[in-house]
């Protein structure tokens, strides 16, 4: 029987548990409304380790709706050979691999009021109150595990913006049902819950078989995968791994939100990458990490740090050792045993565990002793022995590339495979932006540039005026920058580099910029290709040079060209008498005789207009 089938068969049969447990997970949320935590985790995780022709490959399944974080809004009055491996490898392996943004800001802001929800916080409310908005944020507390901002206001558009600017999802249905409320003068808790993970009962599986080449069977996946499924691989080899029939996609990071702090620009990137892959036809993959292992490797769980933990446990009593393993070990498998050998009833939890006092009630002495027995043997065989194990395949200085994509079932038409490129240099953690902001008769002029790690180091993105925003904001721009195709030698060929001009921001949301392309923002008919106001075409084509503007330049979809043959000029007298619009301050305008859509012409706006 071959690997793939077989394995196959195994991705399927973890995600599918995967789904049914994420229902139980999600139903529990509680609240007006609640949201995971907008960091989407993978899942599917997956480690390749290519040693020759022999592949280990170790699997992990995560699931959508076991998120961290929840949040709540609520009116007042979320075969090879087999070996096993270890989540804590899994989680660790993630958090030192994924990539940081870090974001440089210079100059001097205007001195605004500003609520953010990543500032320090103090721990007792000390009345006062910052209005954004039309929202009175009235108090932001640390609660036990909770962080809890108490708002109020008197419009619903204002307290829902409030909301999504703040890191809550809300949706069209919530905007609704908030209007009542308002309506009825009443106040609103925002809710953010710190939440330990629940991993589940399902352990990583390790596989060694012979392959020339790691691939992830995602064909049959697509039976029970969710919508924009995410697939986080990390490969270990001689040089950089390289999706090898799938492209390389590197995205747009003017899209990124640098503006609210790493955890939130980390969540953007992750939507970022699903927008971006879409662009580039659902099969793709980004880089977030290329580069040696070795220096990473120290910062992962060790078995001797599980084992001075044992050790720690052994000189404990039989309650005491109960009553504290699952703080020590924080694995479903040391609870599933605890449950197994001593039973609950309805109504009681593995949280009664942690109650010395509930032990003593309700288990004999002789129960307590096989309970520790057996917890003591499954640490050794299915905690710190799979640990061992994942560090195995992790080990020797190689170099580690992770790859991430998104993918929905419509998308899994391909197995992709992955190659080994020496000739390819490696991807920093970090990627850098810096944001310049100089306050000028109280607003803010501020630049994005991007830095190190984005592939476009030193480039002025964004140049504008006004407030420095929490969320990325709306530029109209695609997700995706350059789109390659990478093999096992040689630099990737570039199939699509799309080239952006700097973005200008008016209001929040409102697209002044955008790639060269006439948009029309308000369907008037009008619009603006980022230099002169425009008729949009019907329909831009990739072969035909359009026009719009009657300067002897146009546009093929793709690209600037030159018209084969100037339009007619009309003569002066039908401009006469027409006002010359200036849309955006800048001294020139635009001429447009009414009823003559082909006809229009810039102008200079005269010193007394």
């Amino acid at each position: 029987m071959k690997f793939y089938t077989r394995s196959s068969l195994l991705s399927v049969g973890f995600l599918m548990t995967a789904l049914m447990l994420m229902s139980t997970s999600a139903s529990a949320c509680g609240g007006f409304f609640c949201q995971l935590v907008p960091i989407n985790q993978a899942a599917e995780q997956i480690v390749f380790r290519q040693d020759g022709n022999q592949i280990t490959a170790m699997v992990q399944i995560q699931f959508q709706g076991d998120s961290e974080d929840f949040s709540w809004v609520v009116p007042v009055p979320s075969t090879p050979v087999y070996e096993v491996g270890s989540n804590t490898a899994f989680t660790d392996l993630e958090r030192v691999t994924r990539p940081q943004f870090n974001l440089m800001r210079t100059g001097s802001e205007c001195a605004v009021p500003v609520f953010s929800p990543t500032s320090p916080r103090e721990s007792a409310d000390d009345g006062s109150t910052i209005e954004t908005g039309g929202v009175v944020v009235e108090s932001v507390q640390d609660v036990g595990g909770y962080v809890v901002t108490l708002i109020s206001g008197d419009n619903a558009e204002s307290i829902s913006q409030w909301l999504i600017d703040n890191g809550y999802d809300l949706t069209a249905k919530g905007l609704e049902l908030l209007a009542p409320y308002i309506e009825d003068g009443m106040k609103f808790v925002a809710v953010k819950l710190q939440q330990n993970r629940g991993i589940g009962s399902i352990q990583p599986l390790i596989m060694k078989y012979q392959s020339d080449k790691p691939v992830i069977p995602i064909r049959l996946t697509a039976v029970a995968a969710l919508e924009d499924m995410g697939v986080l691989v990390w490969l270990l080899g001689d040089a950089r791994a390289v999706p090898e029939n799938y492209l390389h996609v590197t995205p747009n990071y003017t899209r990124l939100n640098w503006f609210s702090g790493t955890r939130n620009a980390y969540a953007s990137y992750q939507a970022l990458i699903t927008d971006a892959m879409n662009e580039a036809g659902g099969q793709g993959f980004a880089t977030d990490y290329a580069g040696r292992f070795n220096s990473l490797l120290s910062a992962l769980t060790s078995t001797s740090d599980l084992e001075a933990q044992r050790a720690r446990l052994s000189r404990s009593s039989d309650v005491e050792y109960l009553s504290l393993v699952q703080s020590f070990f924080q694995s479903a498998v040391v609870t599933d045993t605890l449950t197994n050998a001593l039973p609950l009833q309805d109504g009681q939890s593995a949280l009664n565990y942690f109650d010395r006092m509930f032990l003593i009630n309700n288990y004999t002495g002789a129960e307590l002793s096989a309970a520790r027995i057996s917890v003591d043997s499954i640490l050794r065989t299915d905690v710190i022995a799979p640990l061992q194990a994942s560090l195995d395949v992790l080990s020797g200085n190689r170099y580690l590339t992770r790859l991430y994509t998104t993918l929905s079932a419509d998308e899994m038409t391909l197995d992709p495979a992955f190659v080994f490129n020496s000739d390819m240099g490696g991807q920093q953690l970090d990627r850098n932006a810096t944001l310049d902001a100089n306050c000028i008769e109280d607003r803010n002029h501020w630049t994005l540039k991007l830095g190190e790690g984005t592939g476009r180091s030193d480039e002025v993105v964004i140049d504008t005026i006004g407030p420095i925003p929490f969320i990325a904001p709306a530029i109209g721009q695609q997700a995706s920058w350059k789109l390659e195709d990478t093999g096992q030698s040689g630099q990737p060929v570039v199939r699509l580099q799309r080239q952006f001009q700097v973005a200008s921001l008016g209001s929040p949301g409102v697209i002044e910029i955008t790639d060269s392309i006439c948009v029309d923002v308000d369907g008037d008919g009008w619009g603006w290709d980022g230099a002169n106001t425009c008729i949009p075409p019907v329909e831009v084509s990739e072969t035909i040079c359009v026009d719009s503007d009657g300067d002897g330049w146009g546009w093929t979809g793709t690209e600037s060209c030159v018209v084969e043959a100037a339009p007619p000029m009309a003569s002066d007298e039908i401009y006469t008498g027409l006002p010359c619009v200036d849309s955006d301050g800048d001294g020139w305008g635009w001429q447009q005789p009414p009823g003559q859509p082909s006809l229009g012409r810039s102008c200079v706006v005269a010193s007394d207009d």
